[in-house]
């Protein structure tokens, strides 16, 4: 296995905190602003998402949205490992480790959604801050409620066979 990296709990229970404390614009726009703000870099700027250079180095992260408002940004806080079982066990561990430090600073989450593909949600009155484990890697999100209201209103449709 090629060496994995990930943020440590402290690591992303800081960043949780961060996010949740961000007071911006929601423009797209101004996400150079935001992005200097975090120690990050503008990678790539498409029509309704910004590519960022993020904790994890190079396109480890993205603010997305539509017309010129954001909607979410999203961090990657583990390398992508492996599809085997180390490397699954990797990103099982890393997800339990960081949702731990995230309660210990955010309180306990509003949702907990167990699966293959975990989610633990921390709510506040205008955003989320949202934990999700894939197969192979974590990404730490905020996203506005709006968005994340609808984004749930279409996974419940899909789920219903309406889609």
């Amino acid at each position: 296995m090629t060496e994995w990296r990930a943020l440590s709990g402290p690591e992303v229970g800081d960043l949780a905190v961060r996010l949740r404390s961000l007071d911006w614009s929601w423009l797209l726009a101004d996400v150079p602003a935001l992005a200097a703000n975090f120690g990050w870099t503008v990678e790539t700027t498409y029509r309704y998402s910004v590519s960022l250079g993020a904790e994890l180095g190079p396109d480890s992260g993205s603010v997305s949205g539509r017309s010129e408002t954001a909607d979410k940004i999203d961090v990657r806080v583990t390398d992508y490992a492996d599809d085997d079982s180390d490397g699954r066990a990797h990103v099982r561990d890393a997800f339990v480790d960081m949702a731990s430090a995230i309660t210990s600073v955010l309180g306990p989450p509003a949702l907990r959604c167990p699966g293959e593909f975990a989610e633990i949600r921390w709510s506040g009155a205008e955003t989320t801050v949202r934990l999700r484990q894939f197969t192979s890697s974590v990404s730490l999100y905020l996203c506005t409620n709006t968005s994340l209201a609808l984004e749930d209103q279409v996974t419940a449709m899909d789920e219903q066979g309406l889609l």
